[in-house]
């Protein structure tokens, strides 16, 4: 054998002897070795004798994914929770010369609330690609001589204006913050549990209980950006629509001579006579673009807010009426709302001859739709002007739109939970489950008694019962286990 055969047997003899570790060590650094020699000598890599059928397995994995541009993140799904409280503390006061000090356990503090604020910096969901859970911080636990539990700080979560928050289970409408600064508490923190100071009265004086902490609010969002512009650009692919944005404001968008060149939405602001006007560039529909042919039902949503509609026709077309109707139908077919906003028409393309000729001969049509109708070019910017002052004109004599934010009362947050008031024990159901021979009590005011309930101690097992006496529960459980004798009374967590 040769030298060089050698000294690659000798490696692979200790790279065999290596401990597993360092074997994967050298394995994440490199290739994956192979037990063997190559045909002058040198080692196999596996993956490498593979050539093109490696490469184009990698290329196919790689191709599954979304390209960068076109990772406009309009919704995102999160889960929220509410910090939970304190644990109340059960201690006596024991101070020398203090006779009979008595209880002395404080309360615990609240747990953090979860804000949803409208940030003006930001223009998309991108935030929520890589971090979906936020939860806030716990309360402090309450401690002796009356001391309270810290109330935890609350988390912010920021997301752009215009953001409609729904609940991910009833898809209903918690909140939308259309302004920046808007905010909206979604996940309230629990309250902190009450030590045993708390129970002290004239019949218990010396009090062995305390609570435990209140659960906060935990629930699954579901997040939808609409974008808030003035002027909504709609059309066909590749009429020019990123031309005309990135001629009326200081936007840049993608600009190339082939359908759906714009992939993701555009906000440009175009500033004439000392007046600013929004402009938001919305990708190319297509005929059936309601029931998501294209990209058209992705974005179509962003043009919900805006108070006029300028399409944008491509002059250089073979039909560009029939363009234009298409587009239209396909409007009214995902919202009835688009049918009351007021449009402008632009003729584009109007430096080739092809649109010139077309414009000869459907001026007309085009007119008989009582719709504002301009001839432009955008890439010589000619015309341009005249349609963005009929914008602006068409403007002035719309009302004022002041949109509203949706926020839900907040209520008294400083030491509460969403379950803040009187508790009703006698708003509860029960289910018999046969095969278990076990009864579940349904309520919420029930559920949360008994989560707060510190079982450790006898005198809160006594205060339960209590609570069920009252409530009522204890007589229909009577009532339904002399009914079908033999079925057990089962309590816990989560009844």
């Amino acid at each position: 054998e040769t030298f060089d055969t050698c000294v690659v047997r000798l490696a692979m003899a200790v790279l065999v002897r290596l401990p597993r570790v360092a074997r994967g060590a050298l394995v994440r650094s490199g290739a994956t070795w192979q037990h063997g020699i190559g045909p002058r000598g040198t080692p196999r890599v596996r993956g490498a004798s593979a050539g093109a059928g490696a490469e184009e397995e990698s290329g196919s994995s790689r191709g599954r994914s979304m390209p960068a541009e076109m990772r406009y993140f309009d919704t995102a799904k999160i889960l929220v929770r509410g910090g939970d409280g304190g644990n109340g503390c059960v201690a006596f006061r024991r101070e020398k010369f203090v006779a009979h000090g008595g209880p002395a356990g404080g309360n615990g503090g609240r747990g953090g609330h979860v804000w949803i604020v409208a940030d003006g910096s930001l223009n998309s969901l991108r935030t929520f690609r890589k971090q979906i859970h936020f939860r806030a911080k716990p309360g402090g636990h309450g401690q002796g001589s009356k001391c309270e539990g810290k109330a935890a700080s609350d988390l912010r979560v920021n997301v752009p204006p215009g953001t409609v928050i729904k609940d991910a289970e009833t898809m209903e409408v918690l909140a939308e913050l259309v302004k920046h600064g808007d905010q909206a508490v979604i996940a309230k923190g629990g309250r902190g549990g009450r030590g045993n100071a708390s129970f002290k009265s004239s019949k218990n004086k010396t009090p062995q209980l305390a609570e435990k902490g209140e659960a906060g609010q935990e629930l699954w969002l579901e997040l939808e950006l609409k974008l808030v512009a003035d002027v909504g650009i709609v059309g066909c692919p590749n009429a020019g629509k990123s031309t005309l944005l990135s001629v009326v404001s200081n936007a840049k968008p993608k600009i190339a001579n082939y359908p759906f060149t714009t992939l993701t939405p555009n906000l440009g602001v175009c500033e004439q006579d000392f007046e600013t006007v929004v402009f938001a560039d919305v990708p190319g529909l297509l005929e059936g673009a309601h029931d998501g042919v294209g990209l058209g039902k992705e974005f179509l949503r962003h043009c919900e807010r805006c108070r006029i509609l300028l399409h944008m026709v491509d002059g250089s077309s073979k039909d560009p009426l029939g363009d234009y109707h298409a587009i239209v139908n396909e409007l009214s077919l995902f919202s009835p709302r688009f049918g009351s906003k007021p449009t402008v028409i632009g003729f584009n393309k109007m430096d080739l001859p092809e649109a010139q000729e077309n414009w000869e001969v459907l001026k007309a049509e085009f007119e008989k739709s009582g719709l504002p109708v301009f001839p432009l070019s955008t890439a010589t910017g000619e015309g341009v002007v005249n349609v963005v002052r009929k914008v602006r004109d068409i403007m002035k004599e719309l009302p004022e739109e002041d949109l509203q934010s949706i926020i839900p009362p907040t209520g008294k947050l400083g030491g509460s939970n969403y379950g803040h008031g009187k508790q009703d024990y006698e708003d509860f159901a029960i289910e018999e489950m046969l095969h278990e021979r076990t009864w579940i009590i349904h309520g919420e005011g029930l559920e949360r008694f008994v989560q707060m309930t510190n079982w450790q101690y006898f005198e809160s097992v006594k205060r339960f019962q209590k609570v069920l006496d009252v409530s009522g529960l204890s007589q229909e459980l009577q009532k339904k286990r002399d009914q079908k004798w033999g079925h057990r009374d089962h309590w816990g967590p989560g009844v």
